[in-house]
């Protein structure tokens, strides 16, 4: 279950059928309206979501002045349900993973509200509203288009071997590593979302550091199979420096992962894929004319 203290600064309104908790100075009827212009988006399909698929759609709305991204979690039937009672709705997860953020170095959209709509206790579908990034893109739409860049690609590789090595060093554990889940800011920053993997708490065990890496890997190797060697090694020497206590069992960790990755492709190549490409906005495997190994 979320802890109560994640709601602590939030204002807490029961409107429409919604438990609402919200940011200070965020009125709960803007709130509210942005979750029905979501909904009007969602309706409408793909072309007006940055993100639509069967477990939650995402789109940009406005909040006042502000913009932002309504996240809808939806109706996972009775065992997700059952999940979501235990440890909170998806959107209770992400604020509490925003929460647990705030220890680390790791960037993520500010949060201002989430809303539940529960049936007998168990919620049923959730809504988390954070402030929407018009500067910034998911990392599978910005890697191609920097494909024939070496410097801007080489500065990615670093950030994000910093990233993940400074959530394992800070003993945090991310359980959904899709590439879709990081955002490059125009200045080469980035962010991490679906926060709700953060919770409940996990460490970075030796195991969960080899999915981690693997998941990466995996998804590299099949949204771009023309990414060089190169970008890799840089991935690993901005892990390792945040992790130096296991560059003396590189090898082993490396190896470990490679067996993660075979099996995941051989699993990923037993099924029909091809609806998958919603967000991240490139061809699956498509390499860039222009793009050559290095």
């Amino acid at each position: 279950m979320v802890s109560s203290a994640v709601f602590r600064e939030f204002v807490r309104t029961r409107i429409a059928d919604l438990d609402l908790f919200h940011a200070p100075g965020v009125a709960a009827e803007a709130v509210l309206a942005a979750i029905e212009r979501h909904r009007e988006n969602d309706r409408r399909g793909r072309e007006a979501c940055d993100h639509w698929g069967p477990a939650a759609s995402v789109s940009r709305v406005s909040l006042g002045a502000i913009d932002v991204a309504v996240k809808w979690c939806r109706w996972r039937g009775p065992r997700g349900a059952c999940s979501d009672r235990i440890f909170g709705s998806r959107a209770a997860r992400a604020l509490a993973g925003a929460r647990r953020l705030a220890v680390t170095d790791v960037a993520t959209p500010e949060p201002y509200a989430i809303a539940e709509r529960r049936r007998f206790g168990f919620p049923v579908e959730s809504f988390l509203v954070t402030r929407y990034l018009g500067n910034a893109s998911p990392l599978p739409a910005v890697l191609p288009e920097i494909a024939t860049q070496p410097t801007r690609r080489r500065a990615l590789a670093d950030a994000l071997g910093d990233l993940v090595g400074e959530l394992h060093a800070t003993g945090v554990d991310h359980a959904d590593f899709k590439h879709s889940n990081l955002l490059v800011a125009d200045a080469g920053g980035l962010l991490l979302v679906d926060l709700d993997s953060l919770v409940p708490a996990r460490r970075p065990t030796w195991r969960r550091r080899v999915r981690a890496l693997g998941q990466l890997e995996a998804y590299a190797t099949d949204l771009y199979p023309w990414l060089p060697r190169t970008d890799r090694a840089r991935f690993l020497r901005a892990y390792f420096a945040r992790n130096p206590e296991l560059l003396a069992k590189r090898g082993a960790l490396v190896a470990d992962v490679r067996r993660w990755v075979e099996v995941r492709l051989a699993e990923w190549s037993k099924k029909d894929r091809s609806g998958h490409i919603v967000y991240p906005l490139a061809p699956r495997g498509g390499a860039p004319p222009a793009s050559r190994r290095e």
